[in-house]
């Protein structure tokens, strides 16, 4: 039974739309090329075929050239603009050579020459197959290389998160929907791309989307996309974050901050796996995987109306609750360790490793931001450290002093100085970068984001001095200054 009969394809399969009026030949393909194990679908004019690319997206579409009405390079053109990733492979008579080599040039894949052997439109399939396959696999590499995948990502001992590792790893193995729970900074989206990476859809895209971030007027467009002419300004298609995820993981942060009215989509993207784009026709099927997450009580907000009571039951299939810092303190120092050499080494310098004294510090604060405020204390330490390891004295004054409320910058003298001036607090940080840098310059202005310059002109302005040298470094030194006028 070809896909287009069952509705269902072959995992991994390449998918493939045949457009061709003449019905004889469109089933004689179909059926061939189903049983070659590609996802097939059979369309019978070019009108059909852009209306099955609503429905589905297709990996190549095999297109017969000359056609009533829309003809082939006509829909070679509208495939390009509303579906790019598609690959069209055109099949013309022989005397109609001339037309698909000037197709190709306007970006078809290739063609093949009527009349054909199967096997000849199969060689073109298989040559497209690889490409299709290299172009998931690098994909799917890059994504698992910038998304710090694991269970394991999320470090720590305590009994605590070895259960959050054992959840994310069998949530990981099966399908359903995951509803990720915790405060802010607790690594809600670290355990959601652990669950994708860690899942048969490590392949697919991961799209992770802060429903919180989006205005309530755009939400409906962003999610679910929309048609050209949908509405004014809409002058190109777009997919919505829904239709990016086909084939791997939307992961809704801040779920509970999706506007009330566009949750009924939502809730029949779950239950129907189709999207109804702003302007479509008619549904596109989706086949993608939903993580959600939120910081809020949504069972309250069922009970005040602001949720929809079966949404959170669809969203509510597994859940895993992750643990704030104070629930789990005893994993604060390898944390604070592991964050310190991942600091390091985006800043390009070495480790600097924390005394027993600020480890103990760390542990004893509360940390009410959990990982995102642990990480920002460990990162302004490093850089403000005046010895060779972190020690008390770098780490911000909240946590030096529990209890104290936490300023926006650390005074040089101590709590009872006067308020800095702007110009104050920049002339502080600057001297600790380059002390940090060693007083290498070229360092500290890539540190601080500006260029050599800049830097010169506000050590003159604030008259930093760093360290006295003799000898052969001086000379290399001096060499160091203010670099020429261009």
């Amino acid at each position: 039974m070809s896909a287009d009969e069952s509705g269902a394809a072959p995992a991994g399969a390449l998918r493939i739309l045949v457009v061709e009026d003449d019905g004889r030949l469109l089933d004689i393909l179909t059926r061939h090329l189903d049983r070659m194990g590609y996802a097939v679908r059979g369309a019978r004019s070019g009108g059909d075929a852009l209306l099955r690319l609503e429905e589905a997206p297709a990996d190549v579409v095999l297109s017969d050239v000359r056609m009533p009405g829309m003809d082939g390079r006509t829909l070679l053109a509208q495939v390009r603009e509303r579906h790019p990733a598609a690959r069209v492979v055109l099949m013309t008579a022989f005397g109609s050579v001339d037309d698909a080599v000037e197709a190709m040039q306007a970006g078809a894949y290739s063609y093949v020459v009527k009349p054909f052997k199967v096997e000849t439109v199969a060689a073109v399939l298989r040559n497209a197959a690889r490409e299709v396959a290299l172009s998931r696999e690098v994909e799917g590499l890059r994504r698992a290389v910038s998304g710090r995948l694991s269970a394991d990502r999320l470090i720590g001992s305590s009994a605590r998160m070895r259960d959050v590792r054992r959840l994310l790893r069998e949530a990981a193995a099966v399908g359903a929907t995951v509803l990720l729970t915790g405060k802010s900074g607790t690594g809600k989206e670290v355990a959601a791309r652990a669950i994708h990476f860690g899942g048969p859809r490590a392949a697919g895209p991961f799209v992770p989307v802060n429903c919180a971030a989006i205005p309530e007027p755009l939400f409906e467009s962003a999610m679910f996309g929309h048609r050209r002419g949908a509405f004014t300004g809409a002058v190109d298609s777009q997919p919505g974050f829904v239709e990016q995820a086909d084939g791997g993981t939307l992961f809704l942060d801040e779920v509970g901050d999706i506007p009330r009215a566009q949750q009924a989509k939502l809730l029949r993207v779950l239950q129907e796996g189709e999207v109804s784009p702003l302007g479509a026709p008619r549904t596109v099927k989706v086949d993608l995987r939903v993580v959600a997450a939120t910081n809020q009580d949504l069972e309250r907000m069922v009970a005040e109306g602001a949720f929809r009571e079966d949404l959170f039951y669809r969203l509510n299939v597994l859940r895993i609750d992750l643990p704030t810092l104070a629930e789990r303190a005893e994993d604060v120092p390898a944390l604070a360790e592991h964050l310190l050499l991942e600091i390091a080494r985006q800043n390009g310098l070495p480790a600097l490793g924390f005394t027993p004294a600020a480890l103990e510090a760390l542990t004893r604060h509360r940390w009410p931001g959990n990982v995102r405020e642990l990480r920002n204390a460990v990162e302004r330490a490093f850089l403000g450290a005046r010895g060779r390891r972190i020690d008390v004295g770098d780490l911000p004054g909240a946590v030096q002093h529990p209890g104290a409320p936490a300023p926006l910058f650390d005074a040089p003298g101590g709590p009872g100085d006067a308020p800095l001036s702007l110009e104050a607090v920049e002339q502080a940080h600057i001297e600790k970068v380059l002390l940090r840098a060693g007083w290498n310059r070229s360092l500290a202005a890539r540190l601080l984001g500006i260029d050599r310059r800049t830097l010169f002109a506000k050590i003159k302005r604030y008259g930093l001095v760093g360290p006295l040298r003799a000898g052969p470094s001086a000379a290399a030194d001096d060499e160091e200054e203010e670099p020429p006028a261009r």
